[in-house]
């Protein structure tokens, strides 16, 4: 059998031996630094020395205050952008201009009952304008009059109107289908 050579390889003694070198002789150029003090240091080393010095020769550092919110001419951050009882009398005057319905667009003194017909459970109702020119149908829920009216009960000789007057109360208005001026004329 044949032996084998064991030997180690030219570099890895190379670099063993320049790594010892290096720490052997840096080692006692750092020691002499640090022995010299700061007479012998370097400007910039003295700069940071005294700034070392200054920052601990000054007393503890102080807590900043805590902070305290002062909403003097601030707006309130929890308010809403849009405020609810503005929006709500925008949406009635803009009801009240662009009013749907020609019902809603006179008041109800200017329409004459002219008819009723239906059953019981479902009537309808025919009202004339003032003028005699145009005729339009009333069911229950229908708006008419200049003041947010609405039909609420339709019978069989007369129609009941409801208009609001404040939050709670409410004004009911009755158009009947003849006029007992009319009917006292006539034999």
């Amino acid at each position: 059998m044949t032996k084998r050579r064991l030997t180690k390889r030219p570099s890895e003694g190379f670099v063993r031996v320049a790594l010892f070198l290096t720490i052997a002789l840096a080692a006692p150029l750092s020691l002499d630094a640090r022995a010299a003090g700061p007479e012998k240091a370097s400007a910039p080393a003295k700069a940071a020395a005294a700034e070392k010095a200054a920052a601990s020769s000054t007393p503890a550092e102080v807590a900043p205050a805590p902070y305290i919110y002062n909403p003097a001419g601030k707006p309130d951050p929890f308010r809403p952008f849009i405020e609810k009882e503005i929006a709500k009398k925008k949406m009635e005057v803009k009801k009240k201009a662009l009013a749907i319905s020609p019902l809603e667009r006179a008041g109800i003194e200017e329409f004459r009952l002219v008819g009723i017909g239906g059953d019981e459970r479902h009537r309808t109702a025919v009202v004339e304008q003032a003028n005699g020119k145009k005729f339009y149908p009333l069911f229950v829920g229908s708006g008419i009059g200049l003041n947010d009216g609405r039909v609420v009960q339709i019978l069989s000789d007369r129609v009941i109107v409801e208009e609001p007057l404040g939050k709670k109360k409410v004004k009911r208005l009755v158009i009947k289908l003849r006029d007992e001026t009319q009917d006292e004329g006539k034999p």
